[in-house]
C-alpha cells in the first residue's frame, strides 16, 4: 500500500496551464495506483477555486477512488474564502470531509452528483438551482434554448459517455466581469466515461482532436445511428453568440469558444478520463426583455435540509 500525494495549483478555474498542471500530477502516478493505496490532495497553495471547476474536482476524486483508492484532503493553509465557497456549494461535505455552510448570499449553484439514469432529480436540480439563479436576468425563452440544450448535453452523457454518473455545479459572480451591472453565472457538467472525443473518433472519420471538437459543434451533428438528435453543442455554441462562453476538456484536448466566437484548441499530453463542459452566461447580455412569467413552475417544491444529501446518490 502507497502514500501519494496532489497538489492542488494556486488557481483553479478554466485556464488551459491551471487544468494542466493539475492532470499532470495525476498523469504521475495514475498507472502506479493500486488498489488500497491513498492520495492526499493538498490544497495548502490554492488560493482561489472557481466553483464550477468542482466538477472536474470530483471527476479526478472519483476516478482514482473507483479504482479503490482512498481520497483525503489536506485543507491547511486554503486561503479562507476558497475553503468557504467548497463550504458552501456541498462539494467537501458530499465527500465526506466537512459540513456544509449556507451561503447567505445565494450566489451558490450547489455541487450535484447523480446517477445518469435519474432524469427526476436531474431535471428538478436544474430547474431549483440553476434556473433560480438566473431566472430574473434572462427571459423565459433564453431559459427555454438553454435548458433545451443542456438536456442535450445530458443526453449525450447518458448515452454515449458509458459513465455511471455525472457531476454539476455552478457559481453567480455578481461583480465579473468588472463593471457590469448582474455579473455572470458559469455553470459545468462533467463525467468520466470515454470522453467526447473518443466518442466521436470510434464512429465518425476524424483523428485530429481539433477536427473532432470543431465537428462536435458543427450544426446537425450527432453519433447516434438513427441521428435522432444531436451533441447539443452547436445549440449552445449558438445561443452563446455575444451572450456567454463555453469550454470543453475531454481525452487530450482542450477547446474553448469565446463570447465573439473565437475557438481555441490546446492538447494535453496525456488523457483525461472523462468530459467537463463548462458554460457561462454575460447576464448583461440576457435581460429579461418582458413580463412574461418565470418558465420554474410556482408550485414546484423547493428542496428542505432533510432532503440534502437525498441528491447525492
Amino acid at each position: 500500500m502507497s502514500k501519494y500525494e496532489i497538489y492542488i495549483p494556486e488557481r483553479l478555474d478554466g485556464d488551459y496551464i491551471n487544468i494542466l498542471k493539475l492532470f499532470q500530477e495525476l498523469s504521475n502516478i495514475d498507472n502506479k495506483l493500486e488498489n488500497g493505496d491513498k492520495i492526499i490532495f493538498n490544497f495548502e497553495n490554492t488560493r482561489w477555486i472557481d466553483a464550477e471547476m468542482t466538477t472536474f474536482l470530483a471527476m479526478i476524486f472519483d476516478h482514482v477512488i473507483r479504482n479503490g483508492v482512498k481520497v483525503y484532503a489536506n485543507l491547511n493553509n486554503m486561503s479562507v474564502k476558497t475553503k468557504e465557497l467548497l463550504l458552501k456549494n456541498g462539494f467537501l461535505t458530499h465527500f465526506g470531509i466537512q459540513n456544509r455552510i449556507e451561503d447567505t448570499y445565494n450566489t451558490t449553484i450547489r455541487f450535484f452528483k447523480s446517477n445518469v439514469n435519474n432524469e427526476g432529480k436531474i431535471d428538478k436540480y436544474i430547474y431549483e438551482e440553476l434556473f433560480s439563479s438566473i431566472s430574473q436576468k434572462t427571459s423565459p425563452e433564453f431559459l427555454n434554448e438553454i435548458y433545451e440544450n443542456l438536456w442535450e448535453i445530458i443526453h449525450n452523457v447518458i448515452d454515449h459517455s458509458k459513465s455511471s454518473y455525472l457531476y454539476m455545479c455552478g457559481q453567480h459572480y455578481p461583480r465579473k466581469p468588472f463593471g457590469t451591472k448582474n455579473g455572470m453565472v458559469s455553470f459545468a457538467i462533467s463525467d468520466i466515461g470515454i470522453g467526447l472525443l473518443e466518442n466521436i473518433k470510434s464512429k465518425i472519420k476524424i483523428k485530429e482532436d481539433r477536427e473532432a471538437f470543431k465537428w462536435a459543434f458543427e450544426e446537425g451533428t450527432t453519433t447516434k445511428e438513427k441521428f435522432d438528435g444531436g451533441l447539443g453543442l452547436f445549440e449552445i455554441k449558438d445561443k452563446l453568440s455575444n451572450k456567454g462562453r463555453v469550454l470543453v476538456v475531454a481525452n487530450q484536448g482542450y477547446y474553448k469558444i469565446s463570447k465573439t466566437g473565437v475557438e481555441t484548441f490546446k492538447p494535453f499530453p496525456f488523457d483525461i478520463p472523462g468530459t467537463l463542459v463548462v458554460i457561462t452566461l454575460f447576464l448583461d447580455e440576457c435581460l429579461k426583455t418582458s413580463n412574461e412569467s418565470d418558465i420554474i413552475e410556482k408550485g414546484s417544491k423547493l428542496i428542505k435540509e432533510d432532503d440534502f444529501f437525498d441528491l447525492f446518490i
